[in-house]
């Protein structure tokens, strides 16, 4: 099962669970929303899926790591970007981020897996937003971050972004997968591969 949990910087938390556990994809800013909806649900969480290093995408990852001793998963050129206030954007904030735990990130890449209930969630590399941009399959959906949104892609005028990347990338993933996969963008609504396939004028070739 998938829950969705806004924030105040409109950016997409997702917490997948079964049988009593669970991963958070994309701690943002709604940190007390995530620790209520575990603690209801009476989950043990088993570790944090990292989609991109943007500050709205890890701002709740400190709050987070206070309460769950749990490892955070990043793509490899990524991981910078969780003590980078620079490149994770929060230079620009009231305050300057940074994860202050190292030891518990681990770096990931394309292929590896993560067993939920005896169901894979498997990690592809996504790149063109940031240069170490990850997304997540888990069943019949599709977790982007700012990869790829309903009708529209993510902006690639920061750093490592990258146009050309970005729309190869969405083009991969249109050929990767069914046209009935789900994607849970890192912002704004759900939506289909064959919904884009039709609407996103960045995939009109695929």
């Amino acid at each position: 099962m998938v829950e969705a949990i806004m924030n105040d910087f409109a950016e997409n938390t997702y917490i997948i669970h079964n049988t009593k556990t669970a991963f958070i994809i994309d701690p943002g800013s709604n940190y007390p929303a995530m620790k209520t909806f575990l603690e209801n649900q009476a989950l043990a969480l088993k570790g944090v899926l990292l989609t991109h290093g943007h500050y709205d995408h890890i701002k709740g990852l400190n709050d987070l790591l206070d309460a769950y001793d749990v490892p955070v998963y990043i793509h490899e050129s990524e991981r910078d970007f969780l003590f980078d206030p620079n490149l994770n954007l929060s230079t620009y904030m009231e305050r300057r981020f940074k994860v202050y735990d190292k030891h518990h990130v681990i770096t990931i890449d394309e292929g590896d897996t993560f067993d939920i209930g005896g169901e894979p969630i498997t990690v592809y590399h996504t790149p063109g937003h940031t240069r170490g941009g990850l997304s997540f399959k888990y069943k019949d959906y599709l977790f982007t971050g700012d990869a790829l949104f309903k009708e529209t892609i993510g902006r690639t005028d920061l750093p490592t972004g990258d146009q050309t990347t970005l729309i190869q990338t969405c083009e991969r993933l249109m050929q990767m997968f069914d046209t009935n996969t789900v994607v849970y963008p890192g912002h704004g609504h759900l939506t289909t591969l064959a919904h884009e396939k039709l609407h996103n004028p960045f995939l009109k070739t695929t």
